[in-house]
């Protein structure tokens, strides 16, 4: 049996509006006639009203303690502000932690892609300076040796 990644975007199309509609809040676009009049005014609130009102559903999906879309919860509860709330149980605990791992990996991945494009401009670098160091040496040879006209590069010796 297959299982549902925890990171996965909802199949559930109520879900999927409440989703937007925060999306739309945090972005401050709404497209409800009142939230537009309160943007206006500078009152525009994430809250669980708002993101009902927004996703034309009913507040209670959301805003209930056992509510029937706890991802949606906690998300507006997160752009409010608040800090997440601790897993319940085991199988919200083990999401959680695969959801942070997820995460992390990308991060990982990241930070792995920047150190090697440092790494390459590193070497890059390397590689003219002996270039330039090079050449620069071969034009010191070629140089007539009088004392006054030429600059040292480096240590004398």
């Amino acid at each position: 049996m297959r299982r549902k990644n925890p990171t996965s975007p909802s199949r559930d199309p109520i879900e999927n509006d409440f989703l937007q509609a925060l999306r739309r809040l945090q972005d401050e676009s709404p497209n409800h006639k009142a939230l537009k009049a309160a943007k206006a005014v500078g009152k525009l609130k994430i809250n669980f009203s708002t993101v009902a009102q927004e996703a034309g559903h009913s507040r209670t999906l959301i805003a209930l303690e056992n509510s029937r879309y706890p991802r949606v919860r906690e998300a507006v509860r997160i752009a409010q502000g608040e800090t997440p709330s601790e897993p319940r149980t085991s199988g919200d605990l083990i999401n959680k932690l695969r959801a942070d791992i997820a995460e992390l990996r990308v991060q990982l991945k990241k930070a792995e892609a920047h150190a090697v494009e440092h790494f390459d401009a590193r070497e890059k670098a390397d590689r003219q300076a002996s270039r330039w160091k090079n050449a620069y040496d071969r034009l010191l040879k070629k140089l007539p040796t009088a004392e006054g006209n030429v600059v040292q590069y480096g240590p004398r010796g």
